[in-house]
């Protein structure tokens, strides 16, 4: 069995956290230099999670107290879900982009919002799955705690931990805010969800979304590669050494997928979730957590092609369509 916590670098640790769906693993990271350390992402809010944290750190010969900073590089549940209890446990100052923060409440308890459901009957979702459909607080009901990070981070700032010159790089895609963390030096790239070894990170159009996600999410991926990195370190799956490689192949998944949906709506209009079924081999009785983001991600990808011209969306009624342009 692979150790909860290892040393990947001199004084970068890598700890596997516990999550109760699939993926079944976090990947957060320890950064330990000059007698500082810092902690790159917190895991979500379980007991589970907690007890392999501090069991980490006891292995590590780590205090709570020792822990000067948290940094996230976004706000989902498994990368910010206990932050408000580290800060608490660790009296260490959070670190997170703003648009994370922003976007952080939609998972705090809350009435589904009526608007919500109106986007859900624009793509086309059958109605009659509404009332089975969770929020993301009660999805995540007990695993997240927003709370305000002690300073808002953003492109080219540099946090230093120890020896240790953390480089923020803006990362927008996956989620509006996400960051990856450079280690200019070591030439380490602690990557979030930005780039994953074996999935490719999800990328949706959800409510309350507007721009362009996968635009901004495939100019991440081609930002990244200017970077000269020797080990990426992901959120999910093992550390990997070519970040170029793997980020074209990212932007090739996309490109696939565009092209099939294109071919879906150059013959006649078609609802997004109508595109998703076409696109993911779903159908009204798969499970709704294939269903919802298989139809957020078909979103992203219309919306993309909508930025480049090559389809089109209408309104009728309450749902709205798309068709080649």
């Amino acid at each position: 069995m692979e150790p909860k916590i290892r040393e990947v670098w001199p004084g970068v640790f890598i700890l596997h956290l516990p999550l109760p769906m699939r993926p079944t693993i976090v990947n957060v990271f320890l950064l330990h230099s000059g007698g500082e350390w810092a902690l790159i992402d917190t895991g979500v809010n379980s007991t589970d999670s907690i007890q392999t944290f501090e069991e980490a750190l006891r292995t590590v010969g780590c205090r709570p107290s020792q822990i000067t900073k948290l940094i996230c590089t976004h706000h989902h549940p498994d990368h910010f879900g206990t932050s408000k209890a580290y800060k608490e446990l660790t009296g260490a100052k959070l670190f997170m982009h703003r648009a994370e923060y922003e976007r952080s409440h939609m998972f705090a308890p809350h009435e589904r919002p009526a608007d919500a459901v109106k986007f859900f009957a624009a793509c086309g979702i059958p109605i009659e799955r509404f009332a089975h459909i969770p929020s993301p607080a009660e999805f995540w009901s007990g695993l997240y705690v927003t709370t305000a990070p002690d300073a808002f981070i953003d492109d080219g700032d540099v946090i230093r931990v120890g020896d240790f010159e953390v480089e923020v790089i803006w990362t927008p895609g996956h989620s509006p805010g996400h960051c990856v963390m450079y280690l200019r030096k070591e030439k380490l790239m602690i990557v979030g969800d930005h780039l994953l070894p074996r999935i490719t990170p999800h990328v949706g159009y959800f409510p309350g979304s507007a721009g362009d996600p996968l635009g901004d999410f495939i100019a991440s991926q081609q930002k990244v590669q200017r970077f000269d990195v020797n080990l990426v370190l992901p959120a999910h799956g093992g550390v990997f050494p070519d970040h170029r490689h793997r980020a074209n192949q990212i932007i090739q998944h996309h490109e696939y997928r565009m092209k099939e949906m294109l071919d879906c709506v150059r013959h006649a209009p078609h609802t997004g979730y109508e595109v998703a079924c076409h696109a993911f081999g779903m159908d009204f009785n798969s499970p709704l957590q294939v269903q919802f983001p298989a139809t957020f991600e078909t979103l992203a990808h219309l919306e993309h092609l909508i930025h480049r011209g090559h389809v089109t969306k209408d309104t009728r009624g309450d749902r709205v369509y798309y068709r080649a342009a």
